[in-house]
């Protein structure tokens, strides 16, 4: 094995000792000398894998350096840094160089660490870094980059690495710096566009179906790699992202009790078919301690503690995860689909909760048009009311962002949602999940449900755009079910 090969050549680094070839659009990335590169790509084109590849050459031949990866999210941090140490782990010639392999740290022996972290001002700032790889770009803001890109200027011979589906307005960062790369390629700045057409592993017959069946827009971007604007979108870009917060999700099993009762939720499911997923959404509302009263007044904001997606996920074992869910919050009402193949999973659901011996209502509910007009509605004049809090998720934002809407001669709108490749499953058990909200319940009172708390020293604050304060550990207000009702379009016939 010729060692200066390896040193110089990711793509010989990827076949021989990762096991794992590069196909020849990602060779082309991987082999740039660019301090810049910046990719935009489509669907199923291994962008994230790549990365990951990327990182772990970088890290195994250069020793004593800092690689900081940074992700839209906590999760889908977490989940490319497991791409490296899975890669690591596999690999006879990495396997014995892993000192560590924490969930956001990989340290190898030569003295080389990869550090991965959310995209958040707080995580980012200090860090002296050789290469800054950057994924799902175009969900980060404008502001986490300016922090960002000050971790390089120390470093001689830095580097930074740039992924993301096309997202972002022409005054977005990422799409600035793709338009840079692109336009005027030189040594510092290249960039490239990654179609669903490029994979060896794509299926050219079924892509040329969905050009065919998909609006043009949402094929160029999702397909092809393609910025597109906003049109036929039913929720702007703007709007979504103005209602981003770093906040940390707070998954069921990390759930503290506080004074003995839990915590409140709706919860929305959204039940899969083959290729989909099954969803569970929780909404909830917001305990911020008093400081948005300037914006918000007595009114309180929503927000999303937790959601959880999985494909080819059995319906038994989906039922029996939205029932441990309930064991941890307090879930007043689930919505859950009847219509499609949602009705018989819908009646176990609501056996098994039964056989728990919790008090959840599994309302069963059609999702019709006259219902995704009235739930979607509801989002959006949340969002335009900046009385929504929104994870910093790709998935989530993507699937909202893909949903488009008809005018129909009777006056109603018809919201269609991405189908085969593009999924709505998160995007309609949130839908799901906040039509069971009552607003005039979710505001402050003198005592009891909404009177403000005390800050916890401790307590840190995130800002979304829109100048909501959220906790960096956000947590539903105490233990309260006058929130939260029967969804408008149930078949129980209680609330809207």
């Amino acid at each position: 094995m010729d060692l200066s090969e390896l040193v110089s050549d990711p793509g010989a680094f990827a076949d021989r000792v990762l096991g794992e070839p590069m196909w020849d659009y990602q060779l082309d990335f991987a082999r740039s000398s660019a301090r810049f590169r910046v990719v935009a790509a489509g669907r199923q084109v291994g962008k994230s894998r790549t990365l990951a590849k990327v990182s772990l050459h970088e890290a195994t031949t250069r020793p004593n350096i800092l690689i900081l990866v940074v992700s839209a999210g906590d999760e889908a941090a977490k989940r490319l840094l497991a791409d490296c140490v899975a890669l690591a782990n596999a690999s006879d010639a990495l396997r014995g160089s892993i000192v560590d392999d924490g969930k956001s740290l990989l340290t190898l022996t030569n003295g080389s660490t990869i550090r991965s972290v959310p995209a958040s001002i707080r995580q980012i700032r200090g860090w002296p870094v050789d290469v800054l790889i950057i994924d799902e770009a175009g969900f980060i803001d404008n502001e986490i980059w300016d922090a960002a890109l000050p971790a390089i200027i120390s470093r001689p011979g830095s580097r930074v690495v740039i992924a993301s589906s096309p997202w972002g307005s022409s005054e977005h960062w990422y799409r600035a710096l793709w338009n840079r790369g692109m336009d005027s390629p030189d040594d510092n700045y290249r960039s490239w566009q990654w179609s669903s057409y490029d994979s060896p592993l794509a299926d050219k017959a079924l892509l040329d179906e969905l050009k065919d069946a998909r609006p043009s827009e949402w094929f160029a971007r999702e397909v092809l790699g393609e910025f597109t604007e906003e049109s036929g979108s039913y929720f702007s870009e703007r709007e979504l992202m103005d209602a981003v917060a770093d906040y940390e999700l707070c998954a069921p099993d990390d759930l503290e009790w506080w004074m003995d009762q839990r915590f409140a939720a709706a919860g929305g499911v959204d039940w899969g078919f083959s290729h989909d997923a099954n969803a569970l959404t929780l909404v909830s509302v917001l305990e911020d301690f008093g400081k948005n009263r300037e914006i918000l007044g007595d009114k309180l904001a929503l927000f999303i503690p937790w959601f959880f997606y999985k494909y080819r996920w059995a319906y038994t074992d989906f039922i029996d995860y939205v029932v441990k869910t309930a064991g941890k919050y307090f879930l007043p009402v689930v919505a859950s689909e009847v219509n499609g193949v949602g009705q018989y999973p819908t009646t176990m659901l609501d056996d098994k909760m039964s056989e728990a011996g919790f008090f959840s209502a599994v309302a069963p509910v059609v999702t019709d048009v006259r219902r995704k007009q009235s739930g979607f509605g509801m989002i959006k004049g949340l969002l335009q009311s900046k009385r929504l809090v929104l994870p910093r998720d790709p998935e989530l934002l993507k699937q909202l962002r893909g949903l488009e809407f008809e005018q129909l001669p009777g006056g109603s709108l018809r919201i269609a949602v991405p189908d085969r490749v593009g999924h709505d499953d998160v995007a309609m058990s949130f839908m799901q999940a906040v039509s069971s909200i009552r607003l005039d319940q979710a505001v402050r009172r003198s005592t009891g449900f909404g009177e403000s708390k005390l800050v916890p020293a401790d307590e840190e604050f995130v800002e979304t755009k829109s100048g909501l304060r959220v906790p960096v550990k956000a947590r539903p207000v105490s233990f309260h079910r006058d929130a939260f009702m029967y969804p408008r379009g149930s078949e129980a016939g209680e609330g809207w």
